[in-house]
């Protein structure tokens, strides 16, 4: 990647339920490479909510997290989170992605954005020193964060864009799944049709984000479960690094070894550890209703040719749970 001094970052961009998470834990198991899940949710689910880490303990009990937040501004408590968050929901929602394309276009907004992004290169920076690695891996994915990580100052993004099968995304979107932080509660669920208008649009806006100069690379989440070595291989290549094979022992060609990481956000699967099967899940062939699946199709078709789905119910038959 750089060798200015900047930090590199690993830019996991996508909807939910793409598969964000294991992608960017078998990042994080490469040498060289630190996982923190989705950095700029660190604020609201980390400094404010002190919800679980993946390593099990609360943000605040955290000792990743308290040198991250030494190194960065002397501890967390000498920052003012409510100024962080007001920024944050003033820059880097869908509305503003016009802006962050142009920002100069409307002072005021460029003024909060720098404000913005000069807390979060700081972040960055608290995290290469915190663990001593050369790749920052954030799986932020939606296109907020994305373009928001494009104006940080001092590091030098990557974005990988992990698409995979609408239908499987939106499926999954309806299922009951536990919420890690909150043990009687669920994680967020939403209709087939307000989903595959997420995946139509969002995957749209990381298109645009690789076309206004960040490197991109497009992974297909069916196709990293079909050969996750060849897929991991290409994701290296991409960054410009390069890892001893017998470190990469952790990834098989059917189950991955998850280790213990401190990931902020995102699904289950963070606060896993042990064997992981890559197995197939195709539940959306039997249990989403036929009308969701023409519905999701008609919305989302000109995504699914863009990215080499075929009609009209695309899918590999090789997935990974979520």
């Amino acid at each position: 990647m750089t060798d200015d001094g900047a930090v590199d970052v690993a830019f996991i961009g996508g909807t939910g339920r793409s598969g964000s998470t294991l992608i960017s834990r078998v990042l994080g198991a490469v040498p060289g490479f630190c996982a923190v899940g989705e950095l700029f949710h660190v604020w609201d689910h980390g400094v404010r909510r002190d919800e679980l880490c993946g390593c099990g303990v609360r943000f605040g009990a955290c000792p990743f997290w308290t040198r991250v937040g030494a190194e960065a501004f002397g501890g967390w408590d000498q920052v003012d989170v409510a100024e962080v968050l007001g920024l944050h929901r003033g820059v880097a929602r869908v509305r503003h992605l016009p802006l962050l394309g142009a920002p100069r276009l409307v002072p005021s907004f460029a003024r909060r954005l720098e404000r913005y992004t000069s807390i979060m290169g700081r972040l960055y920076q608290g995290v290469r020193a915190a663990s001593g690695c050369g790749v920052v891996v954030d799986s932020s994915k939606v296109p907020g964060s994305a373009y928001t990580a494009w104006r940080v100052p001092g590091i030098d993004v990557r974005m990988i864009h992990l698409v995979r099968s609408s239908y499987g995304v939106c499926y999954s979107l309806t299922k009951e799944l536990p919420n890690p932080d909150y043990r009687h509660d669920l994680m967020p669920r939403q209709s087939p049709a307000r989903s595959a208008l997420e995946w139509s649009g969002f995957n749209l806006s990381l298109d645009v984000l690789g076309v206004l100069g960040v490197p991109a690379m497009l992974l297909r989440y069916e196709d990293f479960v079909a050969q996750p070595r060849a897929q991991l291989d290409r994701m290296l290549e991409f960054l410009g690094r390069r890892a001893d094979p017998a470190a990469l022992a952790f990834l098989g060609d059917d189950r991955v070894e998850l280790r213990r990481t401190h990931l902020i956000a995102g699904n289950p699967m963070r606060s896993r550890s042990g064997p992981e099967p890559l197995v197939a899940d195709e539940e959306w062939r039997s249990r989403l209703p036929r009308r969701s699946k023409w519905l999701v199709g008609a919305i989302t078709a000109t995504g699914l040719a863009r990215y080499g789905y075929s009609l009209p119910y695309a899918g590999s038959r090789r997935m990974t749970p979520v």
